[in-house]
């Protein structure tokens, strides 16, 4: 009996001991999955999507003549050195490449490269990789670094993209909006630098033509009025409804907001009876909303830089 409770004794011994230890459990990471589909020309900067860029030819554009002086950031004849030590392709301004030497050239991706000090700190390097180029008329070979957190340092349009652009955006439709182009001023005709004497609130003006404009180098749609007047339009102000509305789009609000509300909206202006929707779609967010209840109403303020709109239960009852 005394050797069976030892043994009893022995195992529940052997069970605290084992169950009273604490173990570290390693847990894996999120894994990052990659889009393997092929690049669709939609975008042009695909940003952690980087690999979808082999094979792609990319345009390197220009820039305004006041950023000319310091030429182009990124180009390297050896990813394993630093613009500092030698590795400047086409030298230099500033230790960057010359603006004269690059600007306008055509590239072709031949290999995406991860960033070779990836390893020593991935909080500063691991968002980089390094695109092996081919320069179509040197041939030359070079690197350029790129990061797929900011969109505004690769100085790229890729060829596919540009190509996209034309076969989607000319022949499209667009309402130009009053309010929102006041501060552009006296708006220009791009071909002869004269007043344009047709824009107003709620005319159409159709895409004939994608380009780059020349003042600061954006891609920009050439839109013409009935009168034959053309504007550019950047793809980025194309693309919100701040500057223009795409005219299938504008139908649909017209016919949801009905006639009279359309036209204030299409001016940029707002009236009492509207709802917050037709605001939103007129003056955009607010800055910040004041919200004060009462007795089973629901009063908001929506504050704007210099203007107030005041709304009991959903609908405008003041502006100011």
């Amino acid at each position: 009996m005394q050797k069976i409770t030892t043994t009893v004794v022995a195992i529940i011994a052997t069970m605290t001991i084992s169950f009273g230890q604490i173990t570290t459990t390693k847990v894996a990471t999120k894994a990052e999955l990659t889009d393997n589909s092929p690049y669709d020309s939609t975008q042009n900067f695909l940003g952690k999507e980087v690999n979808k860029y082999i094979g792609q030819e990319l345009y390197l554009k220009g820039k305004s003549e006041s950023l000319r002086g310091y030429g182009y950031d990124g180009f390297l004849t050896d990813y394993n050195k630093s613009k500092f030590d030698g590795g400047v392709y086409k030298c230099c301004e500033s230790y960057n490449s010359k603006y004269k030497d690059l600007a306008g050239k055509y590239f072709k991706v031949l290999e995406v490269i991860k960033h070779p000090k990836a390893a020593e700190s991935e909080y500063l390097y691991g968002k980089k990789s390094y695109l092996k180029l081919e320069e179509r008329e040197s041939k030359d070979i070079v690197y350029f670094e790129y990061d797929s957190q900011f969109e505004h340092n690769f100085p790229f349009i890729v060829v596919g993209y540009f190509i996209k652009l034309k076969q989607t955006q000319i022949g499209k439709k667009f309402i130009v909006r009053g309010r929102n182009w006041i501060s552009v001023g006296i708006m220009t005709e791009m071909n002869t630098g004269n007043p344009v004497s047709y824009f107003e609130a709620g005319n159409i003006w159709k895409c004939v033509d994608v380009t780059i404009e020349e003042k600061y180098f954006t891609l920009s749609l050439v839109i013409q009025n009935e009168k034959g007047e053309q504007i550019p339009l950047s793809i980025d102000n194309a693309e919100q409804d701040y500057w223009v509305f795409e005219a299938a789009q504008a139908e649909k609000l017209k016919k949801k907001f009905g006639i009279e509300n359309w036209l204030k909206i299409v001016g940029g202006k707002v009236k009492i009876g509207m709802t917050k929707e037709m605001c939103l779609v007129s003056w955009g967010k607010p800055k910040k909303i004041n919200e004060t209840i009462t007795a089973g109403n629901k009063s908001e303020q929506w504050v704007y830089d210099d203007n107030y709109i005041y709304f009991t239960n959903g609908v405008v009852t003041a502006m100011q």
